[in-house]
């Protein structure tokens, strides 16, 4: 008698385009724990280290997030103003609560840029851009796994 192939879903195809780290999360957090893909770009920036960091949030009523949010996931790295201009791939773990999953609309993504080198917290998650910051925003539509960000915009003060 043959065995019957299983297809894997989406959430097991998109993990293992991830990082070991997302592959962790899913199995053994389950449906709390969810991969996005972002591809960050700026250009116009001079030569130089920066440190990029990119936060993911649940929805925010058509604004960018507050200090006070908690974002669902963030990465941070170091990269180049030459990296910048063709693209940066990075992945996010985002870890929610369950309940909180579905009824999440149209989560946002900000990414920004500063001088120097990312700092030892691991992720960025409490790390907030400061004036004078270059940055950019993006929505994520629903079951969109990955998205496009352009830093085109200068955080006043």
């Amino acid at each position: 008698m043959a065995t019957r192939k299983r297809i894997p879903s989406k959430r097991t195809r998109s993990v293992a385009a991830g990082s070991w780290l997302a592959l962790l999360a899913a199995t053994t957090l389950g449906d709390g724990a969810d991969t996005l893909h972002a591809e960050v770009r700026a250009n116009g920036l001079r030569a130089g280290a920066y440190r990029l960091v990119v936060q993911s949030y649940d929805a925010s009523h058509g604004r960018v997030p507050g200090h006070d949010a908690r974002p669902v996931g963030s990465v941070q790295r170091a990269v180049t103003a030459d990296e910048l201009r063709h693209g940066v791939h990075v992945n996010l773990l985002e870890l929610r609560e369950p309940a909180a999953e579905a009824t999440s609309e149209r989560p946002m993504v900000v990414a920004w840029i500063e001088a120097g080198e990312p700092n030892l917290e691991f992720d960025g998650r409490t790390a907030r851009p400061r004036p004078g910051n270059v940055y950019g925003v993006a929505r994520r539509e629903g079951g969109q796994d990955a998205i496009q960000i352009s830093l085109n915009r200068t955080l006043a003060a």
